[in-house]
Order: structure tokens, then C-alpha cells, then sequence
């Protein structure tokens, strides 16, 4: 005679129905890390096919705003001419950093270690992209499709956080909001949070992918007139 399987009582039904949940919310959960794994990796890719860019770009940290024009060609240079503050420099040759401030009539330069992340020129482009990947845990910020940038806006990305593994980044969470145009993705905006809580923002705009910068863009020499501090991240022997 064939056994008469009873209905589960409410108490059980409930807990199996929760448990349920659980563990298609955990897959969730896993699958969307995975997703998101994957989804930074083909930005990685994509910045290694940009031998380089130009961009304007805007840095707001609380109630300060600067702007400048930036020049990025693989692997290591940089340059950024300042707006605002107007006249400033920064420049990355490949072996020595240059920051020259008008106001003070002051030149700051760093020689580059080999082994140093204060290598600034390789967070702008796909290296930087693999010490992200090495160093924080990324996942969807807040879900897996396009989001408006800002409300209201027009601009769709993809937003990402990457949460650091170990305190010892210079940021312990950066937001990331990566824009596609044509088979490029790129960091649309990059917001950075200190271990102070403090938030630098760096919003790209205007890019313009490979258009060929001629390596004397990155050659500098400060004006005669003003002075030199050097060393003034770390000691190079250091």
C-alpha cells in the first residue's frame, strides 16, 4: 500500500521556503562576483589595446576642484597641464615624477623606483588595472546592467567596488564607473576612499583613444627661475 506523504506543516514549510531563498541568494551572490570578475578583466583588456589616450579630466577632493588636460601613452607617461590650478604641471617620463606649482614657484621631483606603486602613470592605464585585480575584491555596486552616472543624467555605466584585501593600499575602496563606446571600456569615473574616509574624485571625459602622442609631449623642464625639492615622496634608496 502506497504511503501517504502529508503535507508539511506551517512551521516547516516556512523554514524550507527560507531555506530556499537562502541558497538562491547565495548562488546569487556567487555568480555575480564571478560576473563581475569577469567584466573588470575585459576592461583590463581593453585598456591593453590603448597604446594611448587623451582625456579632460576633473579631480574633486571635498570642496576642492581641480581640472586639467591629460596625456597617457603606454607604458608609464603621463602628463597632466592644469586649468585649475592654472599653470601647474605634473609629468611622468617613465623614471622620474615633475610637479611644478606656480604659485610657490616650486618643482617637486621623485625618481620612480621599479618596485614602488607610487608609480603614478601605471594606475592610468592596464597595469594599474592588474594591482586593482591583485589587490581588491570586486563586485557589482549595486547590480549586474547600466546605471545613470548621476541621477538624471544620460550617461550609462557600469558601476564596480573594489574592496581591499589587506590594509596596506593607499585607498581601502574604490568605485568604479566603467562607460563602453564602440569596443572600448573605459573608467568613466573613479572614486577613491581613504582609510580616513576622506573621497577623492578623478571623472574622466572627452577621451580620445590612440591618437598617436609623440613621446616629446612628455619631455619637461621647469622654469629656471623657480626652485627644485627633491625627493619628496620617499627616499629613492629607500
Amino acid at each position: 500500500m502506497a504511503r501517504e506523504v502529508k503535507p508539511l506543516s506551517h512551521p516547516y514549510k516556512s523554514r524550507c521556503i527560507a531555506v530556499c531563498i537562502l541558497l538562491i541568494a547565495s548562488s546569487g551572490v556567487i555568480f555575480a562576483q564571478e560576473t563581475a570578475t569577469s567584466f573588470f578583466a575585459q576592461v583590463s583588456e581593453s585598456y591593453k589595446t590603448i597604446r594611448d589616450y587623451t582625456a579632460d579630466l576633473v579631480i574633486t577632493r571635498g570642496d576642492t576642484v581641480q581640472t586639467a588636460k591629460v596625456w597617457y601613452k603606454s607604458p608609464n607617461l603621463l602628463r597632466l597641464d592644469y586649468v585649475e590650478p592654472a599653470g601647474m604641471v605634473m609629468v611622468v617620463d617613465g623614471e622620474l615624477l615633475q610637479v611644478w606649482v606656480p604659485d610657490y614657484s616650486v618643482t617637486f621631483s621623485q625618481p620612480l623606483r621599479r618596485d614602488s606603486q607610487a608609480q603614478l602613470a601605471s594606475l592610468t592605464g592596464s597595469s594599474g588595472l592588474e594591482l586593482i585585480t591583485k589587490y581588491y575584491t570586486v563586485s557589482y555596486d549595486p547590480i549586474p546592467q547600466e546605471v545613470s552616472l548621476d541621477p538624471g543624467s544620460s550617461e550609462n555605466v557600469v558601476k564596480l567596488k573594489a574592496e581591499w584585501k589587506s590594509n596596506n593600499e593607499g585607498f581601502r575602496r574604490l568605485e568604479l564607473s566603467i562607460m563602453t563606446i564602440g569596443n572600448y571600456k573605459y573608467i568613466r569615473r573613479v572614486k577613491g576612499i581613504t582609510t580616513t574616509n576622506e573621497e577623492i574624485t578623478f571623472d574622466f571625459t572627452n577621451m580620445v583613444m590612440n591618437p598617436d602622442i609623440p613621446d616629446a609631449r612628455f619631455d619637461y623642464e621647469s622654469p629656471p627661475t623657480g626652485n627644485t625639492i627633491e625627493n619628496f615622496l620617499f627616499d629613492p634608496e629607500s
